[in-house]
């Protein structure tokens, strides 16, 4: 949970506050609604379809 939340903390002091990230990988179910709360836009967890990430980047930039 350390890790996530310093890079956050570091693209926004870097003055990117326009940058989404998006995190995949062996995340606890309870450090998710923490990393959203951070400011990551998703989080995919093993197994999740490729075409479900790229909806979501695709969701994002149309919005952006």
């Amino acid at each position: 949970m350390a890790l996530v939340p310093r890079i956050v903390d570091l693209v926004r002091a870097n003055g990117q506050s326009d940058v989404s990230i998006f995190v995949g990988g062996i995340i606890p179910e309870e450090d998710i609604p923490l990393l959203l709360e951070k400011g990551v836009r998703a989080v995919y967890g093993p197994g999740t379809p490729t075409s479900k990430v790229i909806e979501d980047i695709r969701r994002e930039f149309a919005a952006a």
